[in-house]
């Protein structure tokens, strides 16, 4: 269900990252991911965002949200490798409605301000760090998959972060997809694009079709720290592609 035009017209030019030159935009032309979404108390959400401007989605007066990413890079301009993403969706300068993300839509292109990023590789590692100062780190982030499921661990620094087993779900038609990628780089918030192709994917909101644990690792730690509650939704993305931009816009926090 690839989209065989996805990356047409679009021109990339080369940026220096280290030694290397990597070509921006980032093309990814095979990836999967495991996109998992917790409720988490609001007011530890907040305590964790560095702008007051930042306002979390508000599922409930006393909740919001925390966004858990495992993806599988397979094949990119800057060669394969796994990462997983934790981060917080926002409104940018205006209160989030309540109910938002579940009976009130979020916005089309939603901000999601990247708490941790554990990458498999050191050029993922510094071109996320040069480009748009990603919070990433080295980890070993390794999947396997069986008939039903597809499990993930990362471990840093011999400590386990988390592991995530998530069922296999049949699959539907699902569109391109947008988000803004927000990160700080001292008192500035950086916003970068990540483009999702069109492809097939399968969507639950059964707490059953996860299973989430963190570890000792400092990150996991952190994570425990936040009581994050139930899954909301799960997103089960197997096979697309995707388009990562280098900073287009800055917010002072």
């Amino acid at each position: 269900m690839q989209e065989k035009d996805f990356f047409d017209g679009i021109k990339q030019a080369p940026v220096k990252v280290g030694a290397q030159s990597v070509p921006f935009p980032l093309f990814y032309r095979d990836v999967a991911y495991l996109g998992v979404f917790l409720l988490a108390p609001l007011d530890a959400v907040k305590s964790i965002l560095p702008s007051k401007r930042m306002h979390p989605f508000r599922l409930t007066p006393w909740h919001g949200i925390v966004t858990i990413t495992a993806s599988e890079h397979k094949d990119s301009d800057i060669g394969p490798y796994n990462a997983v993403s934790i981060g917080v969706p926002f409104i940018l300068d205006r209160p989030s409605p309540i109910l938002t993300g579940i009976l009130r839509k979020p916005p089309e292109v939603p901000m999601i301000y990247l708490l941790h990023l554990p990458v498999t590789t050191e050029i993922a590692r510094d071109t996320g760090v040069a480009v748009a100062n990603f919070p990433e780190s080295l980890a070993d982030i390794g999947f396997k998959s069986d008939d039903r499921w597809v499990h993930c661990k990362v471990d840093a620094e011999g400590k386990n972060i988390l592991r995530l087993s998530a069922r296999k779900l049949d699959l539907s038609p699902l569109p391109r997809q947008r988000v803004y990628t927000i990160t700080l780089q001292q008192d500035r918030l950086l916003r970068s694009e990540l483009n999702y192709s069109g492809s097939g994917a399968g969507i639950s909101r059964k707490a059953s079709d996860v299973r989430l644990e963190f570890g000792e690792h400092p990150i996991g730690l952190k994570l425990k720290e936040l009581k994050l509650g139930r899954v909301l939704q799960y997103q089960y993305y197997p096979a697309g592609q995707a388009v990562l931009s280098m900073v287009s816009e800055s917010y002072p926090i």
